[in-house]
């Protein structure tokens, strides 16, 4: 798992962001914790994973990439609202993927 290095962050927890990271990164789950990854299907822009889904052991945890987290589902589709709005105005195109990738290879991950 990689966290973006200017990690989007829901409202609500943006005051305990770095714990909040620390404990995903050690493997403990955190109440109602939604992940807003890059989607691994290319027709999708990104994916909302409960944390508690990515902690199974099953989960194939490497490859993703990690944009933004958010407590729950409704803060986190607030979030990408935010995103895409973000990236409409800084590029003038609604590509979510490319926005995001261009701001990732620019910056150190975590």
């Amino acid at each position: 798992m990689q966290f973006m290095g200017s990690l989007y962050v829901g409202e609500s927890l943006s005051s305990t962001e770095y714990k909040i990271v620390e404990k995903v990164h050690r493997g403990q789950v955190v109440q109602n914790l939604y992940l807003i990854v890059f989607s691994t299907n290319p027709d999708n822009m990104l994916d909302l994973i409960p944390e508690w889904e990515v902690m199974q052991k099953h989960y194939p945890k490497e490859m993703l990439k990690i944009v933004g987290i958010a407590n729950g589902k409704k803060e986190a589709i607030r979030l990408v609202q935010s995103i895409i709005k973000e990236s409409l105005q800084e590029t003038g195109s609604a590509d979510v993927r490319e926005y995001l990738k261009q701001k990732w290879e620019g910056q150190a991950c975590r």
